[in-house]
């Protein structure tokens, strides 16, 4: 069973060809541009899908964020047009969620990961025993900090975010690996709902903040 994953949430720009059946990764495409993601995903589907036939794929699977909204609305439109127009199922994962490391899962201390969110703030999610705990949240690095401090055991972090402000994490243990979603992940957490044949997914980004665009005001009069 075949399976696209798409993500364009942070930086990194990944598609992968998944086969469930095996678990294995068929084909993947990584590029860490954070001002292409229009122009490189299509090239990182393209090269997944090359040699797999029209009626293979049986989902498709996308990262709905959090994430900038330019580039995370890029893959969410990207995973529903070809889902649509291949007439399969679309599952939509927490972007975060992909970046747990599988070997610290379900132990304690447990794992937050970090990603950097701009604006000097990160967008973070808490995971427990498997599962998210706290979040997915926005907000200032040292904020955090001081909350993840305060719990016990403090957990692990991972991600691009979490390396960034690793100073404001002093005392904190923070991973090298990973430092962003992989598409390949986010399948392997969608694997039991494409599976079971749930119904697709809606597709709402977690862009957790408001765009900076803003409807214009009402024009100034020109005239007396």
């Amino acid at each position: 069973m075949l399976v696209l994953g798409l993500d364009t949430s942070s930086p990194a720009v990944s598609a992968a060809l998944v086969d469930l059946d095996s678990g294995r990764s068929v084909a993947e495409s990584v590029v860490v541009d954070g001002r292409r993601h229009g122009e490189l995903l299509a090239v990182g589907v393209r090269a997944v899908l090359a040699g797999t036939g029209r009626g293979e794929l049986r989902a498709v699977v996308v990262g709905l964020g959090p994430g900038p909204f330019t580039g995370l609305r890029v893959g969410l439109v990207t995973a529903a047009a070809l889902a649509d127009a291949l007439d399969l199922p679309v599952y939509g994962v927490c972007s975060l969620d992909a970046m747990v490391p599988e070997e610290l899962a379900d132990p304690a201390p447990g794992v937050t990961v970090v990603a950097d969110a701009r604006r000097r703030e990160v967008y973070w999610a808490s995971y427990a025993l498997g599962r998210c705990v706290e979040g997915p949240a926005v907000g200032r690095s040292g904020e955090l900090a001081d909350h993840l401090r305060s719990l016990t055991p403090p957990p692990v972090l991972v991600g691009a975010g979490a390396l960034l402000y690793r100073e404001a994490f002093g005392g904190l243990s923070v991973l090298d690996e990973p430092q962003h979603p992989r598409a390949n992940r986010l399948v392997r957490l969608a694997a039991e709902r494409i599976r079971s044949g749930e119904a697709s997914d809606p597709l709402t980004p977690l862009y957790l903040r408001r765009p900076d665009a803003a409807p214009p005001g009402v024009p100034k009069r020109v005239t007396a």
